[in-house]
């Protein structure tokens, strides 16, 4: 708390420049103080997972709470994600309120009937009688090959009962994870590993230093714009504020950025007014398209506001394949110049634009053919 206290609290001093990331309070210092937060006002509250009382977790976002706290509020496990999830599945059944974490996204399967069965039901199957106040951290890698890099959210959004949230901004990281320890419901909270030193660039007061909520399925819009609609899940958002940026000053396309924030569950509400504006959407997460949660969003974009569109959403995803090393992650992850390739190839041809990729008709059923 004394260096975060040192820090600006935006991304942007007094006259508008921007800072050093190491100058400012990051997404991991933003979810730091939501965590301590609740550990001082909330007796029952706990937090445990690999290493997360080492050198303040894998990714730091316990830095500090080791000399705060007691083993046995926060401490670490063995390596045994089912025995994670199933413990805190217990624990709050008993009237506790726990925080776990898995360091990886890759290894939620290894606590799948867990977090499916068990964590996603016992609430409802009980009629409310019985809480589950679990609050379930995964992270989202790069950099780390095909089993440490994957973003599996459309496996939780697909299994009623889960609350699923993916923030990309300081700001929304602490309100979300104020609002995820405030409930009964089971929430999973994923978290980009690309991103944890972002700091606030959206809100112009920074991320306050008090508590506050940001409620869950209320999509934030980044940046205004009229002329196309882009909607992001996770750390895409970045990338696609990159590419919008391009598409204004090289195009003269106005685009409106829309930060998701939330997965399940998600207000349409704000997406369809933006539609009704800009006629036109694409859609980008770091998740692999096919299956991906922005599919679904996108069929429920085009039932909500057929009339509204002038053609199909179009969703920019990772590609269909195992995620290459990290060396050539840029062929594999969207980038600024793949939303901007989509755009040309499948919203609107832009004038004297050469696309990055080949999306020719025949490359594309290349593609299709090897059945990737």
């Amino acid at each position: 708390m004394k260096q975060l206290v040192q820090r600006s609290r935006s991304a942007f001093d007094e006259h508008g420049i921007k800072l050093p990331k190491n100058k400012c309070i990051g997404i991991r210092d933003a979810i730091f103080e939501a965590i301590l937060h609740r550990f001082y006002v909330d007796p029952t509250f706990i937090a445990y997972g690999e290493e997360n009382r080492d050198w303040g977790g894998a990714f730091a976002v316990y830095r500090g709470l080791t000399e705060a706290l007691p083993y046995h509020r926060l401490f670490n496990t063995p390596i045994s994600e089912g025995a994670i999830v199933g413990s805190a599945v217990g624990y709050a059944l008993e009237g506790g309120r726990v925080l776990v974490e898995l360091m990886y996204c890759d290894f939620l399967g290894r606590a799948g009937d867990e977090v499916f069965n068990q964590l996603a039901k016992w609430q409802s199957m009980s009629g409310g009688v019985l809480r589950m106040p679990v609050v379930v951290r995964v992270s989202v890698g790069s950099k780390y090959g095909a089993q440490h890099s994957q973003d599996w959210t459309a496996l939780c959004a697909h299994i009623p009962g889960l609350k699923v949230v993916f923030p990309a901004t300081p700001y929304d990281a602490k309100g979300l994870m104020n609002s995820a320890l405030l409930g009964t419901d089971p929430v999973i909270f994923f978290e980009s590993q690309r991103i944890y030193d972002e700091p606030e660039q959206f809100v112009k007061e920074g991320v306050p230093f008090d508590f506050y909520e940001v409620p869950f399925g209320e999509p934030d819009i980044k940046k205004a714009g009229c002329d196309l609609t882009i909607l992001s899940i996770g750390a895409t958002l970045y990338r696609a504020l990159d590419a919008a940026r391009t598409l204004e000053v090289q195009h003269g396309l106005s685009c409106e950025v829309i930060d998701a924030r939330s997965i399940v569950p998600f207000n349409y509400g704000k997406i369809i007014e933006s539609v009704k504006k800009t006629r036109k959407i694409v859609l980008v997460s770091d998740a692999c398209e096919r299956g991906s949660a922005l599919q679904t969003m996108a069929t429920k974009i085009t039932q909500f506001a057929f009339d509204e569109l002038d053609g199909p959403p179009v969703v920019v995803g990772a590609r269909n394949w195992i995620t290459p090393a990290d060396e050539v992650e840029d062929s594999f992850f969207p980038f600024p110049s793949d939303i901007i390739d989509t755009i040309h190839e499948h919203i609107m041809p832009l004038k004297n634009y050469k696309p990055a990729r080949d999306c020719s008709v025949a490359e594309l059923l290349r593609i299709n053919r090897a059945g990737v």
